[in-house]
């Protein structure tokens, strides 16, 4: 059995608002799990909380059906608060079990403000099997949980048995320099699988505190980790613990970050240290100490508890960590034979693509889906481009993906649906889609590509003209009932009105007297001119109005979306291949258009977009993009 002597002060304070409820004196037996295999292993805590004075903090004398890997483990501290002293104390056990079964952990038994308290039992059963796997990281659920914007850690209740135990120094003897000895068995460290790495080509970095004494600790700064993509393969709210052998001697490892980092640029880059401050705990021998030793390490801590004065006093030290600087060296990435059209996708990857329909409508929606498989940076991977045939108008793709980023490196498919429409009916042929890539392994660029895709298009189907909307189509159907009767009163109103306007119009007109007319000049006659009315311009939006009145919003946009980019082809001499927003503002701005005329286009796209996609819709927000889009294809026409 191991020693464990821990004085959890500060961490208590820190704590004690969110675990002193009215005062309540609570004495519990906590397990880590009810339901275990044979190979695994059980965490057993027992704690009092809230207590102003207690004593005679015993354990079971024994755990049937199981043996004690680590234990007793001790913790403890107090508070005071508008005068009032509260107390908190716990001991814990790491246990693995003999053999299968049904069994009855007993609670602890303590005298708790005078008054002698036991902990609830707690059964577990033992099935066969189990993963075998170290405890995790610190129970939320236990006294030392998480503080917010801090990570404390250290040899708590929950520290996992290693592969080997770890022999803590814990104890100060004579002679010894208490520096040094933190020295040798307190440090942090930061490791990579490589120092050197091309650009997008992720490396590995791990932070770990290693601790072969009893220590509260905390991490007061996290690194940054500027010059990389960080996607972090451990939660940094964790606290993973497992035991590492460093020249002979067995360690505590706490896992502060671990992380893949894909370097942005190419340079020499420091990744940023971690500080961590520590309270270390030991207690002081001499030689009184030691002559009244019993040997037994189990009963020597229960006589600590029990106040016991042929123990030393204890000796906390302050300590600061902080990691040892690490450059990582970035390389560019060749220029020679670097692909067109080369996206900074880095790994080793494949691409397909297929169409939702082989045949479409001229003029309806049509989507191509572009799917690229592997492992490599593919959070970065951006859109491929796709040569569009002559004829079909494509708008901005919607990526998705789906990668595991706790394997190295990442793995996974990022997807992109490309919309598109055909102006026209005919056959079309997609031709193959490239992707491009550098292979770290092989040291070379390397391109896949799709198979080419055939497209048939039908001649645009004959649109219905929108009816009215049902509920006004009824209502005017019909007469019945109080909204009909109102509505006819005030028809009939309304026509009187006009009736006697026209009829005191017409007499003012019978009583006027006409005003004489000049006398006429003598002139040729000339033929009048034939008067023929300017045919009116078309409404590009008539259609998004007519589906706005009814009501069918997903169509509005739609509408709205066909109509500026048609706009757009016409006022832009640009290949379908290469009309994008991006193409269109750069075409725009050389135009002389302003700022907010591009902005405006942008936000009505953006909106378009995003509508098709997640659906919010709103009457008057779709009525300020009407104005905003009436505006805009003013300027385009």
């Amino acid at each position: 059995m191991k020693l464990h002597l821990r004085s959890a002060l500060i961490v208590w304070i820190a704590l004690l608002p969110a675990f002193v409820a009215e005062g309540q004196v609570k004495f519990t037996t906590v397990v880590n799990s009810q339901q275990m295999g044979q190979r695994d292993y059980l965490q057993v805590q027992f704690i009092v909380e809230n207590a102003q004075q207690i004593d005679e903090f015993d354990p079971p004398s024994d755990f049937p059906g199981f043996h004690v890997v680590e234990g007793p483990i001790q913790s403890r501290g107090m508070s005071v608060i508008n005068g009032n002293m509260s107390q908190y104390k716990g001991l814990s056990f790491v246990l693995q079990p003999t053999h299968t079964g049904k069994f009855t952990i007993a609670g602890a038994t303590a005298v708790v403000d005078g008054k002698k308290m036991r902990a609830n039992n707690v059964v577990v059963t033992v099935h066969p099997g189990g993963s075998g796997a170290a405890l995790g990281g610190p129970s939320s659920s236990g006294p030392f949980g998480g503080l917010p914007g801090v990570q404390p850690f250290g040899p708590d209740p929950l520290e996992p048995p290693g592969p080997e135990a770890v022999n803590r120094e814990e104890v100060l003897r004579p002679g010894e320099n208490i520096k040094d000895k933190i020295n040798r068995n307190l440090f942090v460290k930061v490791q990579v699988d490589r120092n050197t790495c091309y650009v997008g080509e992720p490396i590995v970095a791990t932070y770990k505190l290693y601790s072969r004494v009893n220590a509260e600790s905390r991490v007061t700064r996290s690194p940054s980790l500027n010059g990389f993509s960080v996607y972090d393969m451990v939660n940094p709210g964790t606290d993973a613990v497992s035991v590492e052998k460093l020249n002979g001697k067995a360690f505590t490892v706490h896992t502060i970050r671990k992380a893949q980092l894909i370097p942005l640029q190419s340079g020499n880059i420091d990744l940023d240290p971690v500080e961590v401050e520590n309270i270390v705990h030991f207690v002081k021998a001499g030689a009184r100490q030691e002559a009244h030793r019993s040997g037994d390490r189990f009963r020597d801590l229960l006589d600590q508890l029990s106040g016991d004065e042929n123990l030393g006093p204890a000796i906390d030290e302050n300590v600061a960590l902080d990691t040892k600087p690490l450059t990582i060296s970035v390389k560019s990435l060749p220029e020679e034979n670097k692909p067109v059209g080369f996206n900074g996708a880095v790994g080793n990857f494949t691409i397909e693509a297929s169409l939702g329909s082989k045949t479409v409508a001229a003029q309806d929606e049509a989507t191509l889906h572009v799917v690229v498989k592997g492992r490599g940076n593919l959070p970065v991977v951006t859109a491929p481009v796709v040569d569009w045939p002559a004829g079909i108008d494509a708008f901005d793709p919607a990526a998705k993906e789906d990668v595991n980023k706790s394997v190295v490196p990442m793995s996974g498919a990022k997807s992109f649906d490309y919309l598109f429409t055909a102006r026209d009916s005919g056959n079309f042929l997609i031709p193959a889609i490239n992707l491009s890539y550098f292979d770290p392994l092989a040291q070379k660029y390397k391109t896949v590509n799709t198979e080419p895709l055939q497209l048939r298009v039908t001649p645009a189907a004959k649109r219905p003209r929108p009816g009215p909307p049902a509920s006004a189509a009824a209502s005017s159907s019909t007469g019945d009932g109080p909204e009909g009767f109102v509505k006819g009163l005030l028809e009939m109103v309304l026509a009187v009105l006009i009736g006697l306007g026209v009829l005191l119009f017409w007499l003012r007109r019978v009583n006027r007297k006409p005003a004489p007319l000049p006398a006429p000049e003598m002139s040729t006659p000339q033929p009048a001119a034939a008067y023929v009315p300017a045919a009116p311009a078309p409404d590009p939006l008539a259609e998004a109005r007519e589906y706005f009145d009814n009501g069918d919003y997903k169509a509005f946009y739609r509408e709205v979306n066909r109509a500026l980019w048609k706009s757009i082809g016409r006022k832009i001499d640009l290949p379908s291949s290469e009309l994008n927003k991006h193409n269109v503002i750069a075409q725009l701005e050389l135009r002389g258009w302003d700022g907010p005329s591009i902005l405006s286009l942008e936000n009505i796209l953006n909106d378009c977009e995003m509508n098709l996609y997640t659906p919010a819709y709103d009457a008057y927000n779709m009525q300020q993009l009407l104005r905003q889009a009436e505006w805009v294809l003013d300027r385009l026409a």
